[in-house]
């Protein structure tokens, strides 16, 4: 089975205005029986989020009801591990990324998870980790496109 996890970009561009293809996919990933993953780090990002808007209450309650859908693991010392050792390596090659995206971007390396996010040019910095941009397919980056992404 696939798991894909879902980043905060993916998940707040579905909570603002479910974009037809964007929705499309994930309801056709959940019909293919993909398991869909939401890092308790991405929870935590968004509920900071709705907390912060305008209508708190109405943004959690929305919040509630997408993740619903979504296996939501525990953030284990393994993955703390994979993440530290993560960043640590993208400090020294003078490539870092922000904290949140490396605990994400750890977790799922540890767990071989798929990550869904529109944020390719930070997550692509991370070595072997596979992605996916629904804004432009439903498929797995390839090597290449991830290196113009990059590169933009």
């Amino acid at each position: 089975m696939v798991s894909l996890s879902l980043d905060t970009s993916e998940l707040v561009h579905l909570l603002r205005s479910p974009h037809r293809t964007t929705q499309a996919v994930l309801d056709q990933a959940i019909l293919n029986g993909f398991e869909l993953i939401v890092s308790p780090v991405v929870r935590h990002e968004l509920v900071s989020g709705a907390l912060l808007s305008a209508s708190p209450e109405r943004r959690l309650a929305q919040l509630e009801e997408l993740l619903v859908q979504f296996t939501e693991p525990d953030f284990t010392p393994d993955d703390a591990s994979a993440s530290g050792r993560l960043r640590a390596s993208l400090l020294k090659q003078g490539t870092p990324i922000g904290d949140i995206d490396v605990l994400i971007a750890g977790q799922a390396l540890t767990r071989g998870w798929t990550v869904a996010t529109r944020n390719v040019r930070h997550f692509g910095r991370v070595q072997g980790l596979s992605l996916i941009d629904w804004s432009v397919r439903a498929e797995v980056l390839s090597a290449g496109e991830i290196a113009a992404r990059i590169s933009d």
